[in-house]
Protein backbone atom coordinates (compact mmCIF):
# COMPACT_ATOMS: atom_id res chain seq x y z
CA UNK A 1 0.00 0.00 0.00
CA UNK A 2 2.82 2.36 0.59
CA UNK A 3 4.15 1.91 -2.86
CA UNK A 4 0.79 2.74 -4.23
CA UNK A 5 1.71 6.89 -3.75
CA UNK A 6 4.91 6.43 -5.15
CA UNK A 7 4.12 4.65 -8.39
CA UNK A 8 1.13 7.16 -8.69
CA UNK A 9 4.10 9.94 -8.43
CA UNK A 10 5.75 7.85 -11.08
CA UNK A 11 3.18 7.56 -13.36
CA UNK A 12 2.33 11.36 -13.44
CA UNK A 13 5.93 12.15 -13.75
CA UNK A 14 5.97 9.75 -17.19
CA UNK A 15 2.33 11.16 -18.27
CA UNK A 16 4.04 14.51 -18.31
CA UNK A 17 7.16 13.59 -20.05
CA UNK A 18 5.08 12.14 -22.65
CA UNK A 19 3.06 14.86 -23.80
CA UNK A 20 5.26 17.63 -22.92
CA UNK A 21 6.35 17.87 -26.11
CA UNK A 22 2.79 18.30 -27.33
CA UNK A 23 2.01 20.93 -24.33
CA UNK A 24 4.71 23.28 -24.43
CA UNK A 25 4.45 24.26 -27.88
CA UNK A 26 0.36 24.60 -27.45
CA UNK A 27 1.22 27.29 -24.60
CA UNK A 28 3.84 29.04 -26.61
CA UNK A 29 1.74 29.25 -29.42
CA UNK A 30 -1.31 30.69 -27.04
CA UNK A 31 0.62 33.04 -25.26
CA UNK A 32 2.13 34.28 -28.50
CA UNK A 33 -1.15 34.41 -30.32
CA UNK A 34 -2.82 36.30 -27.59
CA UNK A 35 -0.42 39.43 -27.11
CA UNK A 36 -0.52 39.71 -31.02
CA UNK A 37 -3.90 39.81 -31.25
CA UNK A 38 -4.98 41.64 -28.01
CA UNK A 39 -6.54 44.97 -28.59
CA UNK A 40 -6.31 44.29 -32.68
CA UNK A 41 -9.58 44.18 -33.50
CA UNK A 42 -10.04 48.16 -31.44
CA UNK A 43 -6.68 49.60 -32.70
CA UNK A 44 -6.87 51.47 -36.15
CA UNK A 45 -4.30 51.30 -38.89
CA UNK A 46 -1.09 52.60 -38.27
CA UNK A 47 0.61 55.24 -40.73
CA UNK A 48 2.21 54.77 -43.38
CA UNK A 49 2.79 51.42 -44.18
CA UNK A 50 0.03 49.64 -42.89
CA UNK A 51 -2.77 51.65 -44.62
CA UNK A 52 -0.74 51.00 -47.61
CA UNK A 53 -0.85 47.58 -47.74
CA UNK A 54 -4.46 47.11 -46.52
CA UNK A 55 -5.60 49.40 -49.35
CA UNK A 56 -3.75 47.44 -51.92
CA UNK A 57 -5.56 44.74 -50.52
CA UNK A 58 -9.00 45.70 -50.79
CA UNK A 59 -7.98 47.43 -54.61
CA UNK A 60 -7.41 44.21 -55.20
CA UNK A 61 -9.97 42.41 -53.96
CA UNK A 62 -12.50 44.96 -55.55
CA UNK A 63 -10.90 44.17 -58.55
CA UNK A 64 -10.69 40.50 -58.37
CA UNK A 65 -7.06 41.14 -59.08
CA UNK A 66 -4.28 38.84 -58.14
CA UNK A 67 -1.01 40.30 -59.89
CA UNK A 68 -1.40 43.92 -59.45
CA UNK A 69 -0.73 45.69 -56.17
CA UNK A 70 -2.42 49.49 -56.28
CA UNK A 71 -3.10 51.96 -53.97
CA UNK A 72 -5.76 54.78 -54.12
CA UNK A 73 -6.28 53.63 -57.05
CA UNK A 74 -2.42 54.05 -58.58
CA UNK A 75 0.40 51.08 -58.97
CA UNK A 76 2.34 50.30 -56.26
CA UNK A 77 5.28 48.61 -56.92
CA UNK A 78 7.47 48.75 -53.52
CA UNK A 79 7.24 45.28 -52.59
CA UNK A 80 5.91 41.57 -54.71
CA UNK A 81 2.72 39.66 -54.39
CA UNK A 82 3.07 37.05 -51.26
CA UNK A 83 1.68 39.84 -48.57
CA UNK A 84 -1.22 40.46 -50.29
CA UNK A 85 -2.37 37.27 -51.04
CA UNK A 86 -1.60 36.13 -47.20
CA UNK A 87 -3.56 39.25 -46.03
CA UNK A 88 -6.46 38.58 -48.75
CA UNK A 89 -6.65 35.02 -46.36
CA UNK A 90 -7.40 36.96 -43.53
CA UNK A 91 -9.43 39.40 -44.86
CA UNK A 92 -11.68 36.55 -45.90
CA UNK A 93 -12.03 35.09 -42.44
CA UNK A 94 -12.19 37.88 -40.65
CA UNK A 95 -13.22 40.65 -42.79
CA UNK A 96 -11.93 43.86 -44.31
CA UNK A 97 -10.91 45.40 -41.19
CA UNK A 98 -7.50 45.95 -39.15
CA UNK A 99 -8.15 42.64 -36.86
CA UNK A 100 -8.37 40.88 -40.17
CA UNK A 101 -5.46 42.67 -42.22
CA UNK A 102 -2.94 42.09 -38.95
CA UNK A 103 -3.77 38.24 -38.55
CA UNK A 104 -1.10 36.98 -40.98
CA UNK A 105 1.31 38.80 -39.16
CA UNK A 106 -0.64 38.11 -35.91
CA UNK A 107 0.16 34.11 -37.01
CA UNK A 108 3.33 34.41 -38.13
CA UNK A 109 4.69 36.05 -35.03
CA UNK A 110 3.28 32.92 -33.64
CA UNK A 111 5.02 31.11 -36.08
CA UNK A 112 8.36 31.74 -35.44
CA UNK A 113 7.85 31.59 -31.83
CA UNK A 114 7.04 28.12 -32.26
CA UNK A 115 9.98 27.03 -35.05
CA UNK A 116 12.33 29.15 -32.41
CA UNK A 117 11.04 26.23 -29.94
CA UNK A 118 11.49 23.18 -32.34
CA UNK A 119 14.84 24.49 -33.36
CA UNK A 120 16.04 25.42 -29.91
CA UNK A 121 15.64 21.51 -29.31
CA UNK A 122 17.35 20.20 -32.33
CA UNK A 123 20.56 22.69 -31.34
CA UNK A 124 20.46 22.79 -27.50
CA UNK A 125 17.63 20.85 -25.60
CA UNK A 126 14.21 21.38 -24.56
CA UNK A 127 15.12 23.68 -21.64
CA UNK A 128 16.81 26.63 -23.89
CA UNK A 129 14.42 25.50 -26.57
CA UNK A 130 11.78 26.31 -24.49
CA UNK A 131 12.92 29.56 -22.39
CA UNK A 132 13.82 31.15 -26.17
CA UNK A 133 10.56 30.80 -27.36
CA UNK A 134 9.36 32.40 -24.19
CA UNK A 135 12.17 35.23 -24.74
CA UNK A 136 10.70 35.78 -28.53
CA UNK A 137 7.07 35.73 -27.76
CA UNK A 138 7.80 38.54 -24.86
CA UNK A 139 10.36 40.88 -27.01
CA UNK A 140 8.75 44.54 -27.77
CA UNK A 141 10.26 44.11 -31.47
CA UNK A 142 8.61 40.79 -31.74
CA UNK A 143 4.85 41.42 -30.41
CA UNK A 144 4.99 44.93 -31.74
CA UNK A 145 6.16 43.41 -35.95
CA UNK A 146 3.33 41.15 -35.34
CA UNK A 147 0.62 43.38 -34.62
CA UNK A 148 1.00 45.15 -37.74
CA UNK A 149 0.05 44.48 -41.65
CA UNK A 150 3.13 44.70 -43.49
CA UNK A 151 6.01 42.17 -44.52
CA UNK A 152 8.05 42.43 -41.49
CA UNK A 153 6.84 39.08 -39.33
CA UNK A 154 5.93 37.19 -42.22
CA UNK A 155 9.78 37.31 -43.99
CA UNK A 156 10.96 36.86 -40.69
CA UNK A 157 9.01 33.28 -40.34
CA UNK A 158 10.44 32.58 -43.68
CA UNK A 159 13.54 33.18 -43.25
CA UNK A 160 13.99 31.00 -39.96
CA UNK A 161 12.61 28.44 -42.16
CA UNK A 162 15.52 28.71 -44.13
CA UNK A 163 17.49 28.94 -41.19
CA UNK A 164 16.25 25.13 -39.61
CA UNK A 165 16.86 23.80 -42.87
CA UNK A 166 20.77 25.16 -43.03
CA UNK A 167 20.87 23.46 -39.44
CA UNK A 168 19.44 20.49 -40.88
CA UNK A 169 21.55 20.03 -43.79
CA UNK A 170 24.56 20.53 -41.52
CA UNK A 171 23.72 17.34 -39.93
CA UNK A 172 23.14 15.37 -42.39
CA UNK A 173 21.67 14.94 -46.30
CA UNK A 174 18.36 15.79 -47.49
CA UNK A 175 16.67 15.90 -50.77
CA UNK A 176 13.41 17.34 -48.81
CA UNK A 177 14.95 19.58 -46.53
CA UNK A 178 17.28 21.40 -49.55
CA UNK A 179 13.43 21.77 -51.34
CA UNK A 180 12.49 22.83 -48.37
CA UNK A 181 14.86 25.84 -47.94
CA UNK A 182 14.81 26.73 -51.50
CA UNK A 183 10.98 27.14 -51.49
CA UNK A 184 10.71 28.74 -48.16
CA UNK A 185 13.30 31.31 -49.64
CA UNK A 186 11.46 31.79 -53.19
CA UNK A 187 8.57 32.81 -50.65
CA UNK A 188 10.99 35.33 -48.49
CA UNK A 189 12.25 36.70 -52.03
CA UNK A 190 8.15 36.65 -52.66
CA UNK A 191 7.61 38.90 -49.71
CA UNK A 192 10.46 41.77 -49.83
CA UNK A 193 12.37 40.90 -53.04
CA UNK A 194 15.97 40.14 -53.17
CA UNK A 195 16.48 41.10 -49.12
CA UNK A 196 15.55 37.90 -47.78
CA UNK A 197 18.30 36.06 -49.89
CA UNK A 198 20.73 38.92 -49.15
CA UNK A 199 20.71 37.73 -45.43
CA UNK A 200 20.53 34.07 -45.83
CA UNK A 201 23.76 35.09 -47.71
CA UNK A 202 25.42 37.03 -45.25
CA UNK A 203 24.41 35.63 -41.94
CA UNK A 204 26.01 31.91 -43.89
CA UNK A 205 29.30 33.72 -44.44
CA UNK A 206 29.84 34.63 -41.11
CA UNK A 207 28.46 31.72 -39.88
CA UNK A 208 30.76 29.43 -42.11
CA UNK A 209 33.85 31.94 -41.20
CA UNK A 210 33.19 31.36 -37.92
CA UNK A 211 33.02 28.00 -37.53
CA UNK A 212 29.25 27.16 -38.35
CA UNK A 213 28.10 24.08 -40.24
CA UNK A 214 29.49 24.26 -43.73
CA UNK A 215 28.53 20.98 -44.87
CA UNK A 216 25.28 22.28 -45.52
CA UNK A 217 26.13 24.55 -48.50
CA UNK A 218 27.35 21.57 -50.39
CA UNK A 219 24.01 19.46 -49.23
CA UNK A 220 21.30 22.25 -51.04
CA UNK A 221 21.53 20.43 -54.23
CA UNK A 222 21.82 23.55 -56.51
CA UNK A 223 20.72 22.67 -59.27
CA UNK A 224 17.61 21.25 -58.77
CA UNK A 225 17.04 23.42 -55.80
CA UNK A 226 17.89 26.76 -58.44
CA UNK A 227 14.75 25.12 -60.38
CA UNK A 228 12.64 24.72 -57.14
CA UNK A 229 13.61 29.03 -56.66
CA UNK A 230 12.44 29.96 -59.73
CA UNK A 231 8.79 27.95 -59.77
CA UNK A 232 8.23 29.75 -57.21
CA UNK A 233 9.14 33.34 -58.01
CA UNK A 234 9.35 33.53 -61.72
CA UNK A 235 5.56 32.98 -62.74
CA UNK A 236 4.56 36.12 -60.79
CA UNK A 237 7.48 38.15 -61.56
CA UNK A 238 7.18 37.65 -65.49
CA UNK A 239 3.55 38.26 -65.35
CA UNK A 240 3.88 41.84 -63.49
CA UNK A 241 6.81 42.86 -65.24
CA UNK A 242 4.70 42.03 -68.44
CA UNK A 243 1.58 43.67 -67.25
CA UNK A 244 3.39 46.49 -66.13
CA UNK A 245 5.83 46.96 -68.98
CA UNK A 246 9.05 46.67 -67.24
CA UNK A 247 7.74 49.24 -64.70
CA UNK A 248 7.82 47.08 -61.69
CA UNK A 249 11.60 46.26 -61.97
CA UNK A 250 12.20 50.04 -62.76
CA UNK A 251 10.72 51.42 -59.51
CA UNK A 252 11.82 48.06 -57.31
CA UNK A 253 15.32 47.35 -58.57
CA UNK A 254 16.04 51.37 -59.38
CA UNK A 255 13.86 52.85 -56.23
CA UNK A 256 13.27 50.29 -53.43
CA UNK A 257 17.44 48.29 -53.46
CA UNK A 258 19.39 50.98 -55.17
CA UNK A 259 18.20 53.95 -53.39
CA UNK A 260 17.67 52.34 -49.87
CA UNK A 261 21.42 51.34 -50.07
CA UNK A 262 22.77 55.05 -51.52
CA UNK A 263 20.90 57.15 -49.45
CA UNK A 264 18.48 57.16 -46.54
CA UNK A 265 14.74 56.89 -48.14
CA UNK A 266 12.41 58.55 -47.00
CA UNK A 267 13.92 60.23 -43.98
CA UNK A 268 14.77 57.03 -42.91
CA UNK A 269 18.47 57.37 -42.18
CA UNK A 270 20.76 56.47 -39.22
CA UNK A 271 23.56 57.12 -37.24
CA UNK A 272 26.50 53.65 -37.14
CA UNK A 273 25.62 51.81 -34.79
CA UNK A 274 22.30 52.16 -35.04
CA UNK A 275 20.96 48.55 -34.81
CA UNK A 276 22.72 47.58 -31.66
CA UNK A 277 20.87 51.11 -29.97
CA UNK A 278 17.67 49.87 -30.90
CA UNK A 279 18.18 46.21 -29.96
CA UNK A 280 19.32 47.70 -26.29
CA UNK A 281 15.68 48.92 -26.01
CA UNK A 282 13.22 46.97 -28.52
CA UNK A 283 14.74 43.38 -27.09
CA UNK A 284 14.83 44.49 -23.82
CA UNK A 285 14.90 42.55 -21.46
CA UNK A 286 16.75 39.87 -23.24
CA UNK A 287 19.16 42.39 -24.66
CA UNK A 288 20.72 42.78 -21.20
CA UNK A 289 21.94 39.55 -21.56
CA UNK A 290 23.11 39.26 -25.00
CA UNK A 291 26.77 41.12 -24.78
CA UNK A 292 27.61 38.33 -22.25
CA UNK A 293 25.73 35.24 -24.58
CA UNK A 294 27.61 36.41 -27.39
CA UNK A 295 30.95 36.28 -25.90
CA UNK A 296 30.60 33.01 -23.90
CA UNK A 297 29.22 31.51 -27.55
CA UNK A 298 32.48 33.45 -29.04
CA UNK A 299 35.15 31.63 -26.60
CA UNK A 300 33.32 28.13 -27.08
CA UNK A 301 32.67 28.49 -30.96
CA UNK A 302 35.71 26.10 -31.66
CA UNK A 303 33.97 23.34 -29.39
CA UNK A 304 30.42 23.28 -30.74
CA UNK A 305 29.34 24.62 -34.27
CA UNK A 306 26.09 25.71 -33.01
CA UNK A 307 27.48 28.93 -31.40
CA UNK A 308 29.24 30.01 -35.17
CA UNK A 309 25.95 29.08 -36.58
CA UNK A 310 24.03 31.39 -34.02
CA UNK A 311 26.75 34.20 -34.15
CA UNK A 312 27.03 33.98 -38.16
CA UNK A 313 22.94 35.04 -38.20
CA UNK A 314 23.38 37.81 -35.24
CA UNK A 315 25.83 39.57 -36.61
CA UNK A 316 26.18 38.60 -40.40
CA UNK A 317 22.97 40.83 -41.13
CA UNK A 318 23.95 43.22 -38.77
CA UNK A 319 27.20 44.13 -41.15
CA UNK A 320 24.75 44.08 -44.61
CA UNK A 321 22.34 46.38 -42.63
CA UNK A 322 24.99 49.19 -41.46
CA UNK A 323 26.09 49.32 -44.60
CA UNK A 324 23.01 50.07 -46.16
CA UNK A 325 22.06 53.78 -45.21
CA UNK A 326 18.03 53.51 -45.11
CA UNK A 327 17.42 52.12 -41.31
CA UNK A 328 14.48 51.15 -39.64
CA UNK A 329 14.17 48.63 -36.97
CA UNK A 330 12.05 46.15 -38.41
CA UNK A 331 15.01 45.17 -40.76
CA UNK A 332 17.05 43.51 -38.30
CA UNK A 333 13.86 41.35 -37.07
CA UNK A 334 15.01 38.07 -38.86
CA UNK A 335 18.05 37.74 -36.59
CA UNK A 336 16.21 37.75 -33.39
CA UNK A 337 15.42 34.07 -33.11
CA UNK A 338 19.04 33.74 -32.59
CA UNK A 339 19.37 36.52 -30.55
CA UNK A 340 16.62 34.63 -28.35
CA UNK A 341 18.39 31.30 -28.30
CA UNK A 342 22.10 32.44 -27.68
CA UNK A 343 20.70 34.31 -24.42
CA UNK A 344 18.23 31.30 -23.11
CA UNK A 345 21.87 28.89 -23.64
CA UNK A 346 23.50 31.73 -21.51
CA UNK A 347 20.92 31.38 -18.93
CA UNK A 348 20.67 27.64 -18.66
CA UNK A 349 24.32 27.93 -18.67
CA UNK A 350 24.68 29.73 -15.71
CA UNK A 351 22.09 28.37 -14.00
CA UNK A 352 23.78 24.77 -14.23
CA UNK A 353 26.94 25.96 -13.62
CA UNK A 354 25.58 26.88 -9.80
CA UNK A 355 26.92 30.45 -10.36
CA UNK A 356 25.48 34.32 -10.28
CA UNK A 357 25.16 35.81 -13.23
CA UNK A 358 27.56 38.62 -11.99
CA UNK A 359 30.37 35.98 -12.19
CA UNK A 360 30.31 35.62 -15.80
CA UNK A 361 32.03 37.90 -17.97
CA UNK A 362 30.06 40.60 -19.11
CA UNK A 363 27.50 39.59 -16.39
CA UNK A 364 27.86 42.95 -14.28
CA UNK A 365 27.27 44.37 -17.51
CA UNK A 366 23.71 42.21 -18.09
CA UNK A 367 22.95 43.44 -14.82
CA UNK A 368 23.28 46.47 -15.25
CA UNK A 369 21.79 47.15 -18.74
CA UNK A 370 18.93 45.50 -17.48
CA UNK A 371 18.36 47.76 -14.69
CA UNK A 372 19.45 50.75 -16.47
CA UNK A 373 17.01 50.37 -19.50
CA UNK A 374 14.45 49.39 -17.17
CA UNK A 375 14.59 52.35 -15.41
CA UNK A 376 14.90 54.51 -18.67
CA UNK A 377 11.65 53.05 -19.80
CA UNK A 378 10.09 53.32 -16.53
CA UNK A 379 10.50 57.58 -15.95
CA UNK A 380 9.65 57.86 -19.57
CA UNK A 381 6.44 56.38 -19.21
CA UNK A 382 6.13 58.30 -15.90
CA UNK A 383 6.82 61.54 -17.95
CA UNK A 384 4.67 60.49 -20.40
CA UNK A 385 1.72 59.95 -18.30
CA UNK A 386 1.99 63.98 -16.90
CA UNK A 387 2.17 65.42 -20.82
CA UNK A 388 -0.55 62.92 -23.02
CA UNK A 389 -4.26 63.40 -22.61
CA UNK A 390 -6.03 62.07 -19.73
CA UNK A 391 -7.08 58.59 -21.43
CA UNK A 392 -3.78 57.28 -21.75
CA UNK A 393 -2.42 58.59 -18.44
CA UNK A 394 -3.44 55.47 -16.32
CA UNK A 395 -2.05 52.61 -19.48
CA UNK A 396 1.40 54.50 -19.21
CA UNK A 397 1.88 54.98 -15.28
CA UNK A 398 0.40 50.96 -14.86
CA UNK A 399 2.97 49.52 -17.60
CA UNK A 400 6.17 51.64 -15.83
CA UNK A 401 4.70 50.41 -12.23
CA UNK A 402 4.06 46.44 -14.01
CA UNK A 403 7.71 46.60 -15.45
CA UNK A 404 10.04 48.75 -12.48
CA UNK A 405 8.08 46.28 -9.68
CA UNK A 406 9.10 43.48 -12.23
CA UNK A 407 12.87 44.01 -12.57
CA UNK A 408 13.64 44.89 -9.45
CA UNK A 409 12.02 41.12 -8.34
CA UNK A 410 14.48 40.04 -11.35
CA UNK A 411 17.41 41.64 -9.84
CA UNK A 412 16.92 39.85 -6.68
CA UNK A 413 16.57 37.04 -7.85
CA UNK A 414 19.81 37.28 -10.34
CA UNK A 415 21.25 38.67 -7.30
CA UNK A 416 20.66 35.52 -5.48
CA UNK A 417 22.18 33.24 -8.24
CA UNK A 418 18.73 32.19 -9.23
CA UNK A 419 19.13 32.50 -13.08
CA UNK A 420 16.23 30.73 -14.28
CA UNK A 421 13.41 32.12 -11.77
CA UNK A 422 14.92 35.57 -12.59
CA UNK A 423 13.79 34.93 -16.54
CA UNK A 424 10.76 33.68 -15.29
CA UNK A 425 10.02 36.76 -13.66
CA UNK A 426 10.83 38.64 -16.53
CA UNK A 427 9.17 36.74 -18.92
CA UNK A 428 5.79 37.06 -16.51
CA UNK A 429 6.46 40.88 -15.89
CA UNK A 430 6.91 41.20 -19.76
CA UNK A 431 3.88 39.50 -20.97
CA UNK A 432 1.83 41.17 -18.41
CA UNK A 433 3.10 44.32 -20.03
CA UNK A 434 2.96 43.50 -23.66
CA UNK A 435 -0.77 42.48 -22.96
CA UNK A 436 -1.66 46.07 -21.25
CA UNK A 437 0.03 47.85 -24.09
CA UNK A 438 -1.98 45.98 -26.71
CA UNK A 439 -5.05 45.78 -25.07
CA UNK A 440 -5.48 48.92 -23.28
CA UNK A 441 -2.79 51.31 -24.30
CA UNK A 442 -3.18 51.37 -28.20
CA UNK A 443 -6.73 51.38 -28.17
CA UNK A 444 -7.06 54.25 -25.58
CA UNK A 445 -5.42 56.47 -28.48
CA UNK A 446 -7.61 55.86 -30.91
CA UNK A 447 -9.58 59.31 -29.92
CA UNK A 448 -6.35 61.20 -31.04
CA UNK A 449 -5.69 59.38 -34.38
CA UNK A 450 -6.98 62.13 -36.14
CA UNK A 451 -6.14 60.51 -39.81
CA UNK A 452 -7.76 58.03 -39.11
CA UNK A 453 -10.83 60.30 -37.95
CA UNK A 454 -10.66 62.59 -40.79
CA UNK A 455 -10.93 59.32 -43.19
CA UNK A 456 -14.16 58.52 -41.80
CA UNK A 457 -15.24 62.01 -41.22
CA UNK A 458 -14.64 62.69 -44.54
CA UNK A 459 -16.66 59.64 -45.88
CA UNK A 460 -19.87 61.09 -43.86
CA UNK A 461 -19.77 64.61 -45.13
CA UNK A 462 -19.73 63.15 -48.40
CA UNK A 463 -23.08 61.14 -48.21
CA UNK A 464 -24.65 63.77 -46.96
CA UNK A 465 -23.44 66.70 -50.06
CA UNK A 466 -22.40 63.88 -52.95
CA UNK A 467 -19.04 66.34 -53.30
CA UNK A 468 -16.26 64.43 -54.60
CA UNK A 469 -13.53 64.57 -52.09
CA UNK A 470 -10.05 65.73 -52.95
CA UNK A 471 -7.03 65.34 -50.56
CA UNK A 472 -3.79 68.52 -50.64
CA UNK A 473 -1.65 68.96 -48.66
CA UNK A 474 -2.76 66.42 -45.95
CA UNK A 475 -2.61 63.11 -47.58
CA UNK A 476 -2.51 60.34 -44.45
CA UNK A 477 -2.65 56.91 -45.84
CA UNK A 478 -4.75 56.16 -43.08
CA UNK A 479 -7.20 59.02 -44.28
CA UNK A 480 -7.47 57.36 -47.43
CA UNK A 481 -8.15 53.63 -46.25
CA UNK A 482 -10.68 55.26 -43.79
CA UNK A 483 -12.95 56.90 -46.74
CA UNK A 484 -12.77 53.43 -47.89
CA UNK A 485 -12.08 54.06 -51.75
CA UNK A 486 -9.64 56.13 -53.59
CA UNK A 487 -9.22 59.50 -53.28
CA UNK A 488 -7.78 61.62 -55.89
CA UNK A 489 -4.57 63.66 -54.39
CA UNK A 490 -3.15 66.63 -55.50
CA UNK A 491 0.61 67.60 -55.73
CA UNK A 492 1.17 70.48 -58.11
CA UNK A 493 -1.40 73.86 -58.59
CA UNK A 494 -1.87 72.26 -62.83
CA UNK A 495 -3.24 68.76 -60.87
CA UNK A 496 -5.37 70.87 -58.46
CA UNK A 497 -7.28 72.96 -61.21
CA UNK A 498 -7.89 69.66 -63.14
CA UNK A 499 -9.51 68.21 -60.54
CA UNK A 500 -11.79 71.39 -60.29
CA UNK A 501 -11.98 72.11 -63.87
CA UNK A 502 -13.27 68.28 -64.14
CA UNK A 503 -15.38 68.11 -60.80
CA UNK A 504 -16.47 72.14 -60.50
CA UNK A 505 -16.97 71.71 -56.93
CA UNK A 506 -14.48 69.27 -54.10
CA UNK A 507 -14.80 68.71 -50.66
CA UNK A 508 -11.20 68.81 -48.78
CA UNK A 509 -9.54 68.30 -45.64
CA UNK A 510 -6.68 71.16 -45.39
CA UNK A 511 -4.67 72.43 -42.88
CA UNK A 512 -5.11 76.18 -41.50
CA UNK A 513 -2.22 77.66 -43.14
CA UNK A 514 -3.68 76.44 -46.33
CA UNK A 515 -7.22 77.94 -46.03
CA UNK A 516 -5.89 81.38 -44.90
CA UNK A 517 -3.74 80.84 -48.68
CA UNK A 518 -6.64 79.54 -50.51
CA UNK A 519 -8.76 82.64 -49.01
CA UNK A 520 -6.12 84.81 -50.38
CA UNK A 521 -7.55 83.38 -54.28
CA UNK A 522 -9.78 85.50 -55.72
CA UNK A 523 -11.07 83.24 -58.22
CA UNK A 524 -12.35 80.50 -55.69
CA UNK A 525 -15.45 80.17 -52.87
CA UNK A 526 -14.63 78.55 -50.00
CA UNK A 527 -17.33 77.14 -47.41
CA UNK A 528 -16.07 75.22 -44.23
CA UNK A 529 -18.25 72.69 -43.38
CA UNK A 530 -16.93 70.96 -40.36
CA UNK A 531 -13.73 71.36 -38.31
CA UNK A 532 -11.74 68.82 -36.24
CA UNK A 533 -9.56 69.43 -33.90
CA UNK A 534 -7.64 67.33 -31.90
CA UNK A 535 -3.84 65.76 -30.99
CA UNK A 536 -2.25 64.27 -33.88
CA UNK A 537 -0.24 60.87 -32.86
CA UNK A 538 1.20 60.56 -35.77
CA UNK A 539 2.50 63.69 -35.85
CA UNK A 540 2.79 64.02 -32.05
CA UNK A 541 0.97 66.93 -32.07
CA UNK A 542 -2.05 69.27 -31.69
CA UNK A 543 -3.56 69.29 -35.14
CA UNK A 544 -6.92 71.15 -36.94
CA UNK A 545 -8.49 70.32 -40.51
CA UNK A 546 -11.25 72.24 -42.08
CA UNK A 547 -13.13 70.66 -43.86
CA UNK A 548 -13.70 72.77 -46.86
CA UNK A 549 -15.70 72.69 -50.40
CA UNK A 550 -14.12 74.56 -52.76
CA UNK A 551 -15.84 75.68 -56.04
CA UNK A 552 -14.17 78.11 -58.77
CA UNK A 553 -16.32 80.90 -59.41
CA UNK A 554 -18.29 82.05 -62.41
CA UNK A 555 -15.34 82.55 -65.65
CA UNK A 556 -15.81 86.78 -65.58
CA UNK A 557 -15.09 86.82 -61.77
CA UNK A 558 -12.52 83.93 -62.05
CA UNK A 559 -10.06 84.76 -64.04
CA UNK A 560 -11.13 87.07 -67.01
CA UNK A 561 -10.41 84.77 -69.44
CA UNK A 562 -6.78 83.73 -68.32
CA UNK A 563 -4.92 80.73 -69.52
CA UNK A 564 -4.28 77.78 -67.72
CA UNK A 565 -0.34 78.86 -66.88
CA UNK A 566 -1.31 82.53 -66.23
CA UNK A 567 -4.03 81.32 -63.46
CA UNK A 568 -1.14 79.14 -62.21
CA UNK A 569 1.07 81.95 -62.10
CA UNK A 570 -0.97 83.93 -60.43
CA UNK A 571 -2.25 81.82 -57.76
CA UNK A 572 2.04 80.89 -57.27
CA UNK A 573 2.00 84.54 -56.84
CA UNK A 574 -0.62 84.91 -54.23
CA UNK A 575 0.59 82.05 -52.00
CA UNK A 576 4.28 82.88 -52.27
CA UNK A 577 5.70 79.85 -53.71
Amino acid sequence: MSSTPLASLSAARDWAARHRTVLEPVLIALLALTLNLAGNDRVSLWDRDEPRYSACVREMRARGDWISPTFNAEPRYHKPILIYWLMRGGVGIWGDNPFGMRFVSAVAGMGTCLLTWFLGRRIFGPGEARLAALMLATAPIVMIESKLATTDSTLALLLLGCQVCLWELGRRRSRWTAAGFWALLGLATLTKGPVGPALIAVSGAVSWWWGGPSACWNRLDWRRGLAVFAGVTLPWFIAVGILSRGEFFRFAIGTQVLSRINTGLEEHGGFPGYYLVTTLGLFHPWSALLPAAALAAWTRRKLNPAFGFLLGWIVGPLILLECVQTKLVHYYLPAYPACALLTAWLARAVAGAETGLRRWPLGRLAVGLLGGVAVAMTVGLIAAAAVVPGPLRWPCLALGAIIASGTLLALARFHRGATLPAATSLIATWAVALALLGAWLLPAMEPYRLSRIAGERLATLNRGRDVPPLLMSFQEPSTIYAYGRPVPTVRTWDDFYTQLDRQGVVLSPILPKDLLALRKLPHLELEVCETLAGFNLSKGTNQTLHFTLIRSKPADAKTGGLSRSETIRRTRQFLGN
